[in-house]
């Protein structure tokens, strides 16, 4: 499993929309995004387009338009998204002989191990990464 930079701002971007998800009514716009997260706004188009067709974000159209989650944040998962962005998450090739015998076992219990980690809802992982980031600051 490779984590890409697709799969890495997509998170950013949920995560910036997850922040206002608690206002009904507030609605982001890419270009507010892309600002806010340092992401390039031609690609996250195209990540949020990936994230609408799998119905993680919704639109809404017009000047007053943007995007939102689609639905709350306690709701959707790490694993999620970045199943949405980088496609299967195996860490190995199913139809590779070897998954059926011993060493499959290890593999299946690892994989299973790391989409355990995964399943964190996008709430938490904000809340994880804002603690994580606290603690980096440095003073001088």
């Amino acid at each position: 499993m490779r984590i890409t930079s697709k799969g890495r701002y997509g998170l950013k971007a949920m995560m910036e929309l997850a922040q206002n998800s608690s206002e009904e009514d507030t609605l982001l716009k890419t270009r507010e995004i892309a600002e806010k997260q340092n992401i390039p706004l031609k690609y996250l188009e195209q990540i949020i387009n990936i994230l609408k067709k799998n119905s993680l974000v919704s639109s809404v159209r017009g000047s007053d338009g943007g995007y939102r989650l689609a639905r709350s944040p306690h709701e959707i998962s790490v694993f999620e998204i970045l199943q949405a962005l980088e496609g299967d998450l195996s860490i190995t090739d199913k139809s590779d002989p070897a998954w059926g015998k011993e060493q499959g076992v290890f593999w299946e219990e690892l994989e299973s191990q790391m989409r355990r980690m995964l399943e964190v809802p996008l709430t938490d992982f904000s809340a994880r990464s804002k603690a994580a980031e606290a603690e980096l600051m440095y003073y001088i």
